[in-house]
């Protein structure tokens, strides 16, 4: 009897909001069901230090919008707060396979999982898109 945990199949990976988020130190890649969840796990100081780098589930790049810090003793403070939110412009992930190392979460063990994850996310995506016509 294999008592290895089954992969799950890629239609329960592909949810609706996923967040992928590659860490630029090492090349982990995590893959989150929510951005309240990858927000909750990516501290705030170590995204604007550009340690985290987002991406929605289609792989379109997502960026960390910060709130306002309202400290005017210390204006250097960092907001520790964010939201994940399209990215006016920026590689998307497809574009960044290269440095991922290690992918986790949402069901995905792989690369090559998250690539066929990517492409069923983007299609999904473009068949929206030609519908709203």
């Amino acid at each position: 009897m294999d008592a290895r945990p089954r992969a799950q199949p890629l239609n329960s990976v592909v949810r609706r909001h996923m967040v992928f988020a590659l860490d630029t130190d090492d090349g982990g890649l995590l893959a989150f069901a929510s951005a309240a969840e990858a927000a909750a796990h990516c501290k705030g100081v170590d995204v604007e230090d550009g340690f985290w780098l987002f991406f929605a589930r289609d792989g379109s790049p997502l960026e960390a919008r910060f709130e306002p810090v309202n400290q005017p003793a210390n204006p250097n403070a960092v907001a520790g707060t964010y939201t994940l939110q399209r990215a006016m412009s920026g590689r998307w992930l497809q574009e960044r396979l290269a440095q991922v190392t290690t992918v986790e979460g949402c069901g995905l063990t792989t690369v090559a999982e998250l690539v066929d994850a990517l492409k069923s996310n983007r299609g999904k995506r473009a068949a929206r898109g030609t519908m709203r016509g």
